[in-house]
């Protein structure tokens, strides 16, 4: 540049947030619809219904202002420069979105969640079993699981999971004998062993 050339004049602000890489605010709401995602997969039933709706409606909104700052981007010669020097942090959310996209579809949620508390959720199934039919203190967390509505059953003991379904309510049945008894308004859904999902419908 020549010694008396001026210097470019400075962007407008609106601009250089576009062509600039995500940051302070982006990544971690990113990070945190991840984690609201992933413990919503790892409760039976899929969790709250309403928390997973706000999730994904902030998951779309994220979406969008993620894509029309990376087209901005890549149309502007200086925005170009801004994404080969920052790639990292460009890449961060696709690579984010994939791993929680390929967890879900995996069950890898869920399937660590139970698997970190089936021994304490046998323990406890073990002492309703051989208890009362029910029990005062309902309302407790076991493993990684807020519990409620504990009881015994003819086969074994269930329990249901606070804050899971819309309209239905989801929880465990530990049944060793083999599927528990039908019931009207209750469904049974295999997972493992002596274990069910036990879905207490509406």
């Amino acid at each position: 540049m020549p010694e008396n050339a001026s210097p470019p004049p400075p962007l407008p602000a609106l601009t250089r947030i576009l062509i600039g890489p995500p940051g302070k605010v982006l990544l971690p709401l990113i990070a945190l619809l991840a984690l609201i995602i992933l413990n919503n997969s790892s409760l039976p039933g899929g969790g709250s219904f309403q928390l997973l709706l706000m999730g994904l409606g902030l998951a779309y909104g994220t979406i969008i202002v993620w894509v029309a700052r990376f087209v901005v981007a890549l149309f502007r010669s200086d925005g170009r420069s801004m994404l080969r020097r920052h790639w990292v942090r460009w890449a961060a959310a696709p690579v984010m979105a994939v791993a929680v996209i390929g967890s879900v579809y995996a069950d890898l949620p869920f399937s660590a969640r139970f698997a970190l508390s089936e021994s304490s959720l046998e323990s406890l199934a073990r002492t309703v079993a051989s208890g009362p039919a029910s029990t005062d203190d309902a309302d407790q967390w076991v493993g990684l699981y807020p519990l409620t509505s504990i009881s015994r059953t003819e086969d074994g003991a269930r329990f249901l999971v606070d804050g899971t379904g819309f309209l239905n309510q989801y929880g465990f049945a530990w049944s060793p004998k083999g599927p528990p008894a039908e019931e009207s308004h209750t469904d049974y859904t295999h997972i493992q062993g002596p274990w069910y999902i036990w879905e207490m419908q509406w």
